[in-house]
Formats: structure tokens, C-alpha cells, sequence
């Protein structure tokens, strides 16, 4: 068992996260986002959690699982028609998008296409860019984080000591 100052005094002190990822999801979403990009292209998912309370995974749907062809060209093109689909399973989980997810080549900014067609244009969405490609090791102070506010503005959340953007949980 590791122990950490800063996680004691985050846990203790400190306000609960933007988003919370089980540490087996976790994984399984790396997995599943270098096996679909395959070190060479973008790939994304879903990231589906409970409605209430703070923003938890619990699970995931990838962009390919409700359209096929999202990861034909290089970059993500999900056609707006699958996304009935996403809609379907999330109401047979009982469970809502709590962010997304989606990989680039070099660093975790936020391109032009990226802040111009969110994902989910809706106010307070959260959106999650992974460093290349999710090759691993990740460190999470790479992972690029955004809050959607509205009118294509977006605010970049930053981690700060009694604050944690983005945290991955045992289990």
C-alpha cells in the first residue's frame, strides 16, 4: 500500500474531483482507446456514470461501438444519426454521459475542430484529451481536461493542491 501526503489532504480537506475513473476502467479504457488508434490515429468513448451526485465512470462506450466508421479517416467523424444509439444504452444502464474522451498524436491542447464541434454541446459537459495516442505510461498532469460553457467557449481545468481535476480510484 503507497500513501500519499497530497491525496490524504485532498481527501481530507479538499473538494472531490471533476471527474472519477475506477482504476479497472481505467485501464480498460486505455486499452480499448490504443487498441482502436492503434498508436497511429485518433480513437474516443463515452464515459457513462450515474446522474447524480459528482461525475463517476462506471462505464464506457467507445465511439466505434455506436458508429462503425468513427475512426475511418484518422480523425473522429461520428455521424450524428448513431448518436440515437449512444441515447438507447444509455437508458438501459440507467446512467448519463458524464464526459468523453478522445486521443491525440502529440500533446492534450484542444485543436480548433476541438472547441468549434464538441462532442456534447451542452453547458458544463466535460471533455477529456489524452496524449498520444493513450500510449502508456500516462501521467495524469498530461491529460487535457475542458468544461464546455456555452457558445464554443471552453475553460481548461487545471488541478490545483486542495483540488483534483481528475482522479482514478481503486477498484
Amino acid at each position: 500500500m503507497s500513501f500519499s501526503p497530497l491525496a490524504l489532504i485532498t481527501r481530507l480537506f479538499g473538494r472531490r474531483p471533476d471527474l472519477a475513473i475506477p482504476s479497472g476502467l481505467w485501464r480498460e479504457l486505455l486499452v480499448g482507446l490504443q487498441d482502436r488508434g492503434r498508436y497511429e490515429r485518433e480513437s474516443g468513448a463515452f464515459l457513462l456514470g450515474p446522474g447524480d451526485g459528482p461525475r463517476r465512470v462506471t462505464s464506457i462506450v467507445f465511439y466505434d461501438e455506436i458508429d462503425p466508421a468513427a475512426f475511418d479517416t484518422g480523425i473522429i467523424v461520428i455521424d450524428g444519426g448513431c448518436m440515437a444509439d449512444l441515447w438507447a444504452v444509455c437508458r438501459k444502464r440507467g446512467e448519463i454521459v458524464v464526459a468523453d474522451v478522445h486521443t491525440h498524436g502529440g500533446e492534450a491542447g484542444q485543436s480548433d475542430s476541438d472547441r468549434k464541434h464538441p462532442i456534447i454541446a451542452e453547458p458544463g459537459h466535460i471533455a477529456m484529451i489524452l496524449p498520444n495516442f493513450a500510449a502508456t505510461p500516462l501521467r495524469l498532469r498530461e491529460v487535457g481536461l475542458y468544461r464546455y460553457l456555452g457558445r464554443f467557449n471552453w475553460d481548461r481545468l487545471r488541478p490545483s493542491l486542495l483540488r483534483p481535476t481528475l482522479s482514478i480510484t481503486g477498484g
